[in-house]
C-alpha cells in the first residue's frame, strides 16, 4: 500500500504547481527511456487516450504505464482535495488551456520535433505524430 507520505508529496507537488505557484514544483521534463517528455501547466494535451489511472500515489505509477503504451503524452488532473488521476495518450494532436491539469508530451512527439510553430508546435489539430 502506497505511504501517505508519497501521497501528501503528490498532492502538495501537483496542488502548488496547478494552483499558479511562483515556482514550479513539477519538474520541467520528465524522462521515460531515452525519450524526454516536456511539462505544460494548466493546459491538458488532446489525442489518443490508451489507459487512465485513477487515485494515483505516485507520478511513477503514470511514468511506468507510459513506457509499457511508449505513450507520447501524459495529462495529470486534480480530481479532489488529495485525488489525482492521468491519462496515457499514445498520440498527442493539440493542447487546450485547463484548470486543475498539467500535460507532459514527449519532445519528439512534435511535428517534426519544432517546438514553436503554429498551435505551440502541434500545427493543426489531427496532424500530430500517430503511432501504429
Amino acid at each position: 500500500m502506497p505511504s501517505t507520505t508519497s501521497a501528501l508529496l503528490l498532492f502538495s507537488l501537483l496542488f502548488l504547481d496547478l494552483a499558479g505557484a511562483c515556482h514550479s514544483f513539477l519538474p520541467h521534463a520528465q524522462y521515460v527511456g531515452a525519450r524526454a517528455y516536456l511539462l505544460q501547466q494548466k493546459m491538458e494535451c488532446k489525442g489518443g487516450k490508451v489507459y487512465d489511472i485513477d487515485n494515483v500515489q505516485d507520478i511513477e505509477q503514470c511514468k511506468e504505464a507510459c513506457r509499457q503504451f511508449d505513450c507520447d503524452g501524459v495529462n495529470l488532473f486534480q480530481v479532489g482535495e488529495f485525488a489525482f488521476k492521468c491519462e496515457i495518450l499514445s498520440y498527442v494532436t493539440n493542447l487546450q488551456p485547463a484548470s486543475g491539469a498539467a500535460c507532459y508530451y514527449a519532445q519528439d512527439a512534435l511535428n517534426g520535433g519544432f517546438n514553436g510553430g503554429f498551435n505551440g508546435g502541434f500545427g493543426y489539430p489531427g496532424f500530430g505524430k500517430k503511432r501504429k
